[in-house]
């Protein structure tokens, strides 16, 4: 089973946001993030994590030149690197998307992405929606059904 945050977009007071701008982003460990580094922040659309995550990567390589450093230190620098971006890729989309006034607004586990999609939107109600009415108290302690005449 997976996790997965739900991200929301802020709507205007009174509407529910439009189902399409949704969400759900794993959160799990990524190999395409680790692998690809700043292209895969990229193609997530965390541009401003996609461009410092780069300039990180080159002011090391630039320093590491600089200073002396070997090609193996720079070569475990940068797989150090990368292991790290595996892991908290998804938390960089997360900070990407809260500051473009999406809110984390809920975690649903799911073997898929498309299972846990429709557990969401099955559970989902939106700003909208009209809650069921509460149901009816219980009667009182020691009250009969019967009426008394």
């Amino acid at each position: 089973m997976a996790t997965f945050t739900v991200h929301i977009p802020a709507a205007r007071a009174g509407e529910a946001p439009s189902a399409e701008k949704i969400v759900l982003l794993r959160d799990s460990f990524s190999v395409p993030a680790m692998l690809l580094g700043p292209f895969w922040l990229a193609w997530n659309r965390a541009w401003s994590p996609a461009i410092g995550w780069a300039a990180l990567l080159v002011s090391i390589v630039f320093a590491g030149v600089k200073l002396g450093a070997s090609s193996e230190t720079l070569s475990l620098v940068n797989a150090a690197l990368a292991l790290l971006l595996g892991f908290e890729g998804s938390r960089l989309v997360a900070w990407s998307l809260a500051r473009r006034h999406y809110s984390e607004s809920g975690v649903v586990i799911g073997e898929t992405a498309d299972e846990a999609e429709d557990i969401f939107f099955h559970n989902w109600r939106g700003a909208g929606a009209v809650a069921p009415p509460p149901p009816p108290p219980p009667p009182p302690v020691g009250a009969s059904e019967e009426p008394r005449v």
